[in-house]
């Protein structure tokens, strides 16, 4: 059981998270000062719970990876065909990345995605299905909605929709033998 002392603990960590990311989806560069003036909050406070600027990305791209794991793994159809169970993977991953951009952002540019395995997991047992399944085909998928992701979130294409997606989804399953 927890004590108040960790419980705000916690408290503090999730709003200092959350500003975090409030400041990241207005397309600012993240600034402990400016979180911490965010929160009424002194900067040197804030070490209190990160140590680092380095310490609260790699927590919340942590955390943006297990949200997009979840979503992909809630939009996993349990029947139909692996073409049709693919789209929906991506279409899940795609709908969570537009919903949360600048954590998707922030996720897809990290120096390390150790945790992206969670995210790909779903998508490995269909690639396996395919005739021309290779053993990197779920980084190709990764790969591939990167790219869309790339496109619709920061390029001259933004707001495409989800034609786009649903085309490359397409090739690519094509591509696997899907």
């Amino acid at each position: 059981m927890s004590t108040p002392r960790q419980r705000y603990r916690e408290q503090v960590r999730r709003e200092i998270k959350q500003a975090a990311l409030a400041q990241i989806g207005e397309g600012e560069p993240l600034s402990l000062t400016a979180v911490a003036r965010r929160l009424g909050m002194t900067g040197p406070a804030l070490y209190k719970y990160f140590a680092s600027r380095d310490d609260l990305l790699a927590e919340l791209v942590q955390d943006g990876l297990g949200e997009l794991a979840a979503a992909v793994r809630a939009g996993a159809l349990p029947e139909g065909g692996p073409r049709e169970r693919l789209h929906a993977l991506a279409r899940a991953f795609y709908d969570w990345a537009v919903a949360h951009p600048g954590l998707f952002l922030l996720v897809s540019s990290a120096p390390t995605l150790s945790g992206a395995e969670d995210v790909l997991r779903p998508f490995v047992p269909l690639v396996a299905q395919g005739r021309a399944a290779t053993p990197g085909g779920a980084v190709l998928v990764w790969a591939r909605l990167q790219g869309v992701l790339s496109v619709e979130l920061r390029g001259p294409f933004a707001g495409i929709g989800t034609a786009l997606l649903a085309a490359e989804i397409d090739s690519l399953a094509d591509a696997l033998g899907l």
